[in-house]
């Protein structure tokens, strides 16, 4: 059976009043004892992520993938069960944002190996869109999310990010990678499958 409305918040109330007390009484010093035990299950394992990855590029490419998608797992955590807010909460999406851009570099060049993958990401989002293998659309949606993930380097960076990226960003990179991996999937198969 479901839990209550007020059972969720009894459990949020006293999983917060916990943290907090740990947090006065350690601060930011590392004490092994004052950690809390991550939640099993929301953190997906390897080979788990592995199976979601199309069967492209090597098995170490594939490995060094599913780790990524791992931290994505754990930067997702703070992101739908904290309140995190502000300039953390914008950092913490735009790693996320860099993760999923970085993956669908990958991906992009492992799909058009041979005829193109050496070219620039905006180029191999183009030629998949040649050969039919995305919409005109999510290739808007990758370029954007390649031009977000670009703004990891500083020095390309104009502007202040204070209050850039919030929970939207997160779920549109997020949609842009997986619809990518999805169909890719379509043509290539399932690693694993």
């Amino acid at each position: 059976m479901p839990l209550s409305a007020r059972e969720i918040a009894d459990l949020v109330a006293g999983a917060s009043t916990a943290m907090a007390e740990l947090q006065f009484e350690f601060g930011r010093e590392n004490r092994p004892e004052a950690r809390v035990v991550f939640p099993r299950g929301f953190i997906r394992t390897a080979t788990e992520l592995r199976r979601t990855l199309p069967n492209l590029d090597g098995d170490m490419q594939r490995r060094n993938a599913s780790y990524a998608l791992m931290t994505v797992d754990v930067l997702r955590w703070l992101i739908v069960r904290t309140d995190l807010s502000g300039t953390a909460l914008g950092m913490v999406v735009k790693e996320s944002i860099c993760i999923f851009g970085v993956l669908a570099d990958w991906l992009t060049k492992a799909a058009t190996y041979g005829r193109g993958n050496r070219r620039k990401f905006k180029d191999r989002t183009a030629r998949l869109v040649a050969d039919g293998a995305i919409s005109a659309d999510l290739k808007d949606e990758l370029d954007w999310l390649w031009d977000t993930r670009c703004k990891e380097h500083f020095h390309e960076v104009t502007g202040s990010e204070h209050d850039t990226y919030n929970r939207d960003d997160y779920n549109r990179a997020l949609s842009a990678y997986d619809e990518l991996r999805k169909a890719l999937i379509a043509i290539h198969g399932r690693h694993g499958a």
